[in-house]
């Protein structure tokens, strides 16, 4: 019996095969791509779980459980006490399509002290950002609420309650060349709430609001380094007029950015800033402010980290408007296996006050006080899986002052855990 050849039939059949190879091994390489990011990072829902037509990622955090041997930073006598942090929040993303979404979070945490019960308290914070995507721009509405009660500074030692509710109102381009802009307008009101009578003079010195107008471009100028240069002026308005304290700000901050996948990650900026005293005429600064922070990897499993920042911040001590605080600190983390690591670290800083105040002591005699401030600090941090990371650490913090009455140290030892559902 004759069969009938098919003429070609075997160069269709190879073909097919051929056919089918690429295009199992084009859907196993999509499979395997991470798929893109979303044009702004607050619409990511990774790690997210779906309720309804939120993605939602709720946790419990367990912190700072420890002693601390200094609980009364104010006091010149030590006292230490047993503390520790418990509280929940949630992280929630509302997608609309392409045109954007909306991020919720919020987070509660109750500080609670063994002997202290004075000191137990309720921390609180909260955001809400609105994201409207457009074709080659990406607006933004923000609410940002905090409620603590710590240290508000380095210059303040009481555990005063700061709030802050900042609006802001962004904008940014969605680049597709080597230009980019972006720019933000925001009002911000800070208020401090204590019962203790001496805490009024705080009060009646920092309760302001701030309005602050920001312009940032960018120009990247290697495939991963970006220039920027930021324009921003403020207005400072306190509560309390008769304390004469309102004053105006202008910055220029040039700087670089650098990417995640470069050599060297971070970014750096600093420029001239101009600060007016709109009510004194012996207040104004002019100077450099900036900040940065840096990190590198040092072979396959250790990093080195850095950082510094230069800043005017506004002082409660004795005529002073404001302060000068400048500090750095360097970092070195080792990676023992890909869930465990450790690092130390060390840090200085220094808070510079222009005026001449009074002596703690001795009020007769002024002096000009420079605070310099010493961080020592341990960590070992451990991933027992993607939900659940647990931190223990150990600070020594130690201020020396020209005033010696406000020489300070303290000791804390921690341990928390934070679990994502």
């Amino acid at each position: 019996m004759n069969r009938t050849r098919w003429p070609g039939g075997r160069r269709r059949l190879g073909g097919a095969l051929l056919a089918c190879a690429v295009m199992l091994s084009s859907g196993a390489a999509a499979a395997s791509q991470s798929p893109p990011p979303p044009p702004d990072p607050d619409l990511s829902v990774e790690n997210m779980r779906r309720a309804g037509p939120f993605h939602l990622k709720p946790y419990v955090v367990l912190k700072d459980i420890g002693y601390d041997d200094n609980v009364r930073f104010e006091s010149q006598t030590q006292e230490g006490d047993a503390t520790a942090t418990a509280g929940a929040g949630f992280d929630a993303v509302l997608l609309a399509g392409d045109r954007g979404g909306l991020r919720l979070f919020q987070e509660l945490d109750y500080v609670a002290f063994q002997k202290n019960a004075d000191l137990n308290h309720w921390n609180g914070t909260a955001r809400a950002r609105g994201i409207l995507l457009l074709k080659r721009v990406v607006l933004s509405l923000e609410d940002r609420f905090a409620s603590d009660r710590e240290r508000p500074n380095s210059e303040i030692d009481e555990r005063l309650r700061r709030q802050n509710n900042a609006v802001t109102a962004a904008l940014r381009t969605l680049a597709r060349g080597r230009l980019g802009l972006k720019g933000y307008l925001r009002d911000e009101r800070i208020d401090y709430v204590s019962d203790d009578p001496l805490s009024a003079d705080v009060r009646d010195r920092l309760n302001r609001g701030e309005t602050t107008l920001s312009v940032i471009g960018e120009m990247r100028v290697l495939p991963k380094t970006t220039f920027t240069l930021e324009g921003a002026v403020s207005r400072i308005a306190f509560d309390d007029p008769t304390q004469a304290r309102d004053v105006r700000k202008r910055a220029i901050m040039p700087g670089f950015r650098f990417d995640p996948t470069a050599a060297v990650q971070g970014d750096v900026r600093a420029g001239p800033l101009v600060l007016t005293a709109l009510d004194r005429g012996d207040g104004d600064y002019r100077g450099i402010v900036g900040d940065g922070h840096f990190m590198t990897r040092l072979g396959r499993a250790a990093r080195l980290k850095a950082g510094f920042g230069r800043n005017v911040e506004f002082s409660t001590r004795g005529d002073n408007l404001f302060y000068v605080g400048r500090q750095w600190s360097a970092a070195y983390e080792m990676f023992f296996s890909s869930r465990m690591s450790g690092e130390v670290l060390y840090g200085r800083g220094l808070n510079h006050y222009p005026k001449a105040v009074p002596g703690a002591v001795t009020p007769a005699v002024l002096l000009i006080r420079d605070d310099r401030l010493t961080t020592y600090q341990a960590t070992v941090r451990y991933r027992a899986n993607p939900q659940m990371t647990i931190g223990m650490s150990a600070f020594h913090v130690t201020r020396d002052s020209t005033d010696d009455f406000y020489d300070r140290t303290r000791n804390f030892y921690t341990f928390g855990t934070t679990y994502s559902f």
